[in-house]
């Protein structure tokens, strides 16, 4: 990384250790903050009982921050599932962490301006080998394979991509944008368009397969299919459409994800 970014000074950080991040963070004006619930160590904790222990790395970046004088602190959040699910659904331990996260910053308004962004549904798990495979009736079909409905309605985003733009508007708007979550995504599609995208995309034949919710695996991962299939990722809100219209960025289409991708496919 060091050698593809020549004039960027790199430094190391624990999320587990408050020091380490403070001694990261020394000298910064902004931080973007993301924790990942996946990680080996917190998925451990997590099956030892502990469920803060995204929120507890979290809780470390925002402390880390306010000790070391940052202004402005962007963290990437998500939905509280009980929430949009009014306590139907409880058990998405992944996005409760983030959300609890991203309460613990908004309630240091008196310390440091707190910026969340809500990402999108990932285009990037279209070519997840747990979703994806060859289809054995002709050998050549990519099937991409989920539990939500065909039209369920998801917010794609390619983060690699989309990120970095809905960042710089922030800083450019931060009256606008302080204290509210800002998604980031291009618009709604249906499930099943990212397996038309990609036909159209490369020639190749693809279709969509519903699987069952109970396929998904883990209660945390069905919850969530099951949650987002009933109440919607962004609980269906439409405002940032319009907000987008704004920027000074078109954001990437499932068609334009495949180009760019050039992804070879599933392992046979």
């Amino acid at each position: 990384m060091s050698e593809a970014y020549p004039g960027v000074k790199w430094v190391q950080a624990d999320m587990n250790n408050l020091l380490s991040l403070r001694k990261a963070f020394t000298g910064a004006d902004i931080v973007f903050g993301m924790t990942n619930f996946f990680e080996q160590d917190i998925l451990a904790k997590v099956a030892e009982g502990d469920m803060d222990a995204e929120f507890v790395q979290g809780k470390n970046i925002v402390d880390a921050a306010i000790s070391e004088g940052v202004e402005s602190l962007i963290y990437s959040g998500l939905d509280s599932m009980e929430q949009l699910s009014d306590g139907k659904y409880t058990g998405v331990v992944h996005f409760e962490g983030k959300y609890k996260v991203e309460k613990y910053l908004l309630s240091k308004s008196h310390c440091i301006k707190g910026y969340v962004i809500y990402l999108g549904s990932y285009m990037q798990n279209y070519t997840n080998p747990n979703f994806t495979h060859i289809s054995v009736d002709d050998m050549q079909t990519i099937e991409f394979s989920f539990p939500y409905s065909p039209t369920t309605l998801l917010p794609f985003v390619d983060p690699a991509s989309d990120t970095g733009p809905v960042v710089k508007y922030i800083l450019d708007h931060p009256n606008e944008c302080l204290g509210s979550p800002i998604e980031v995504s291009g618009g709604y599609y249906e499930a099943q368009d990212m397996a038309a995208a990609y036909s159209k995309a490369t020639g190749k034949p693809a279709r969509y397969v519903q699987t069952s919710y109970k396929s998904a695996g883990s209660e945390d991962f069905v919850q969530m299919f099951e949650g987002i299939g009933e109440f919607g990722l962004f609980g269906g809100r439409t405002a940032f459409i319009d907000r987008n219209k704004k920027m000074d960025y078109t954001f990437i289409t499932p068609v334009q994800f495949w180009k760019n991708k050039k992804w070879a496919g599933p392992l046979q």
